[in-house]
């Protein structure tokens, strides 16, 4: 069963992408470093009287080319003085300029001023649990930057995780991905910024964080468990969008009702025949938007359109363009009201 393991997952590595090793050299390490913290250190010497100075903020992450300057990767610090540097798979190092960078997502994107001619192209279609996928990247503790290939499996098409700061300004901050995917893998331990590809070798997502190595029963060893490496990813979906605000903003303007949510409840959805995404209003923010609102408000649906979760309702309520007035179908102790409400932007 082992060796009929090895050869199906050998298979599927080679029909990910026609070409690995091309796919490879479009996986390039990032390395930030602040400025301000560098000079700082400079100071260290110096011994400035009163002057608390910390290490330099330098951060290793892989990317990914997708297009022949553009790298995706994970998010910056979005109000450092950066200095980006980009090694390829065969040891050229060049310095890039930041096009945008989103916090909420874990993205960036970044440019450099040489054309690389191998890059992924982004591939917007869904992910399916079971899928078998291709991880590629820069293994994580690895110096010398070289790209690996890892295959992996999807483990779920649509998780809410919440992923700690990276930026190494706090430890409390956490970001939500809402839509994220996940997908173990064995073989080894993909950094974050890997890229998740399907069978012809095309962005399906990108690895933003993940979860310590964990044990899992072994479906081909019954009584065996094996190391798993679970990895959570923004699906290309939402890469897409966010690409296209990048390059357009170097930012991604989002919406903002003025309203907290949480779940409407299993026992209310019941018994009025709610989407599960239904959420119930749990506070107001005292912006004007707020007005239309009251809590307690069940929100059904949005413009018409119900969602999977609660999780993917605030995601796209986020989504919404701000200043364009949006419908809400609200459950409002037992009746059913349409509220408009026009969002701000969101600071």
């Amino acid at each position: 069963m082992r060796t009929a393991a090895l050869l199906v997952s050998v298979a599927a590595a080679a029909a990910y992408a026609q070409d690995g090793k091309k796919l490879c050299r479009a996986i390039v390490q990032v390395q930030t470093t602040d400025r301000n913290a560098e000079r700082a250190q400079a100071l260290r010497g110096q011994r400035v009287a009163g002057l608390t100075i910390h290490q330099p903020y330098t951060l290793v992450v892989s990317g990914v080319c997708i297009s022949e300057r553009e790298i995706l990767t994970p998010a910056l610090h979005p109000r450092a003085d950066l200095r980006v540097l980009v090694k390829y798979h065969d040891g050229r190092v060049e310095e890039a300029r930041v096009i945008g960078t989103d916090p909420l997502s874990n993205l960036a994107l970044i440019e450099v001023p040489v054309a690389s001619p191998e890059f992924v192209r982004v591939h917007a279609a869904p992910v399916a649990v079971g899928e078998s996928i291709g991880i590629a990247g820069c293994p994580v503790q690895c110096s010398e930057g070289k790209p690996a290939f890892l295959t992996g499996r999807v483990r779920a098409d649509h998780v809410a995780i919440g992923i700690q700061d990276i930026y190494g300004v706090t430890g409390t901050r956490r970001i939500v991905l809402g839509t994220a995917f996940a997908v173990d893998t064995i073989e080894g331990r993909p950094n974050v910024g890997a890229a998740c590809v399907d069978k012809e070798g095309r962005l399906v997502g990108l690895v933003v964080g993940g979860m310590p190595t964990w044990l899992r029963a072994d479906p081909d060893h019954p009584g065996q468990v094996r190391r798993v490496e679970m990895r959570f990813a923004v699906p290309a979906a939402r890469i897409a969008r966010i690409v296209d605000a990048l390059k357009r903003h170097g930012r991604v303007v989002r919406a903002d009702f003025g309203i907290a949510l949480d779940s409407a409840g299993e026992a209310l959805i019941a018994q009025f025949d709610l989407p599960k995404s239904a959420s119930a209003v749990a506070g107001l923010k005292g912006r004007p938007v707020a007005g239309g609102f009251a809590i307690h408000d069940v929100i059904a649906s949005v413009d018409g359109q119900s969602y999977r979760d609660r999780f993917e309702l605030e995601e796209a309520l986020t989504e919404k363009a701000p200043g364009t007035p949006v419908s809400f179908d609200i459950l409002r102790r037992g009746r059913r009201v349409t509220v408009t409400a026009t969002p701000a932007e969101r600071e």
